[in-house]
């Protein structure tokens, strides 16, 4: 196993996390013997750029601590990814017993991934470039094929926001219940995060894709120097956010991150921010559809066009995905509706769909935009109500999307 070097940036977090990584590497070794094929570090831990904060006399680490998983075969990266998932939650209920409160996820390729599939994204590249080697042969990612940061698709960084954006469906749901302040915690989290990747999000379309959050608003500073048909839509805050944001990541406490007060005023509060991310997120996703469509449109009409617009080959490899999908679906689908949909346009470019217009509308909590029966392959009568309609989006985007 390789040297852990810095991980966050304040000492007793750092090895507090370091800790809590050495006992993910001999779980795995135990459990996984010969079929271990590398263990890699990937996320902001792996660049140094963790986010952990004190919580009374507990360290809470904001956001995944996330691992890639190296297996010997595809038939072993299918048949293990149950117990990946369950393993992960283990591990950190055994943490948590340590006053060290942290959510750990297991993601797995098999070992042709490094050398044949890994195509050219965001992924790929920070993986190659920042990934850690915990376990496993020293020069594992360098079987990855270089990726220089200017040959990420554009579409990848269009698949940034709308993930980004879909997240903050699942945080407007949550203020709705009693929270404690751990879990406000998060949701505050999750807008920083927000900010940050549509800075990020722009630069990587833009071909100066910046992985460290350090270095984003120096880099989007002068990205809207050179486009100011983008400087023009973005609200005029949000540069000032986005520092804002850099500092928060970097540096945290508790203050710098959830407002104050008791719980009951935090939350919306906290609801009142997300709704204000929406401005800065639907200006650099129109610039980016728009572009990708060689002009400019309203949103939804760019949306209706970067759905059909998928091309074939995507399509059809999107739905064998699905369909061989080793975890059941979290609600029932329609095999007459997926049938229909397939026509249309792959599943990933559906669900962003579906997701950004619930985001859109995300100020209210009225009737549903109908975008589940437009877009979604799932059995039964489709969402009345926003709420319904935002929780189908998101439990199908984590099942088939972000989980897969």
């Amino acid at each position: 196993m390789s040297a852990v070097a810095t991980l966050c940036g304040e000492p007793r977090a750092d090895a507090a996390v370091a800790d809590a990584i050495e006992r993910c590497v001999r779980l795995l070794r135990d459990r996984l013997g010969a079929r271990l094929v590398g263990l890699v570090l990937t996320g902001s831990f792996s660049r140094g750029e963790g986010t952990v904060v004190a919580v009374e006399r507990r360290l809470r680490v904001l956001g995944d601590v996330e691992f890639l998983v190296i297996l010997p075969r595809d038939r072993d990266h299918r048949a293990l990814r149950p117990a990946l998932k369950a393993w992960g939650p283990e591990v950190s209920a055994a943490l948590a017993m340590q006053r060290v409160d942290v959510d750990v996820e297991f993601g797995s390729v098999d070992r042709a991934f490094l050398g044949r599939r890994a195509r050219p994204s965001i992924f790929v590249y920070d993986l190659r470039t920042h990934g850690r080697v915990l376990w496993g042969p020293a020069d594992l990612l360098s079987r990855i094929p270089r990726l220089d940061a200017s040959g990420i698709p554009r579409e990848d960084a269009v698949h940034l926001l709308f993930n980004r954006a879909i997240e903050q469906l699942e945080a407007w749901d949550r203020l709705q219940t009693a929270l404690p302040d751990e879990a406000l915690l998060d949701v505050a989290y999750q807008r920083i995060k927000l900010t940050l990747d549509v800075a990020g999000s722009a630069l990587t379309f833009a071909g100066r894709h910046a992985t460290s959050y350090a270095d984003r608003p120096r880099a989007f500073a002068a990205l809207l120097a050179d486009a100011p048909a983008l400087a023009a839509r973005l609200p005029e805050t949000f540069t000032k956010e986005l520092a804002r944001a850099a500092r928060a990541k970097l540096a945290p406490s508790i203050q710098e991150v959830l407002p104050g007060g008791p719980a009951e005023a935090r939350r919306p509060r906290l609801r009142a921010n997300i709704a204000a991310g929406i401005p800065a997120l639907a200006a650099v996703l129109r610039w980016e559809l728009g572009q990708l469509a060689g002009g400019d449109a309203p949103l939804p009409t760019l949306l209706e066009h970067w759905v059909d617009a998928q091309p074939w080959r995507h399509r059809a490899r999107g739905w064998v995905k699905l369909a061989r999908h080793p975890l059941p679906p979290p609600r029932p689908l329609s095999a007459r509706r997926a049938a229909v949909l397939a026509a249309r346009s792959t599943p990933r470019a559906l669900v962003h769909a579906a997701g950004a217009a619930a985001y859109l509308a995300l100020t209210g909590d009225g009737p549903a935009t109908g975008a589940v029966a437009r877009l979604l392959p799932l059995a039964g009568p489709a969402p009345v109500g926003a709420a319904d309609e935002r929780a189908a989006i998101t439990a199908f985007w984590r099942w088939g999307i972000r989980n897969d």
